[in-house]
């Protein structure tokens, strides 16, 4: 079955992203969030008072553009709709101390880059 293998190299993908983020000094707070039928928060880490959402983008090749072309208007708003739900169900992160940031964690061929703040 395909879609099994293609679902564990989005799983690995998640592990080293997670990995990366730790080495990085946050700690992960949620993988996998669903926001019921908005949609997934792949990764939300926090170091200090930085909440980073990550999302996570596996690929076998940089066909296509790579995975920052996957990051279209409409899956910016369904990553601010989760965060608003994560936020209403985490309500100790709703402060004003506290800045949120959407980044994107590109995974390929074993090597990771980082693209912070993709939502503006």
């Amino acid at each position: 079955m395909q879609d099994a293998g293609i679902k564990e190299y989005g799983r690995e993908g998640e592990d080293t992203a997670c990995a990366f983020l730790e080495e990085k000094g946050f700690d992960i707070l949620e993988r996998n969030y669903r926001a019921g039928k908005i949609g997934e928060l792949d990764i939300i880490a926090q170091r200090g008072d930085l909440v980073v959402i990550a999302e996570v983008k596996s690929r076998r090749t940089a066909a296509f553009g790579g995975g920052i072309y996957s990051i279209t208007q409409n899956k910016k708003r369904t990553l601010r709709r989760c965060a608003d739900h994560f936020l209403v169900n985490n309500p100790l992160l709703y402060s004003k101390q506290i800045t949120f940031r959407f980044d994107l964690i590109l995974v390929e061929n074993n090597s990771v880059e980082w693209v912070e703040d993709i939502v503006r």
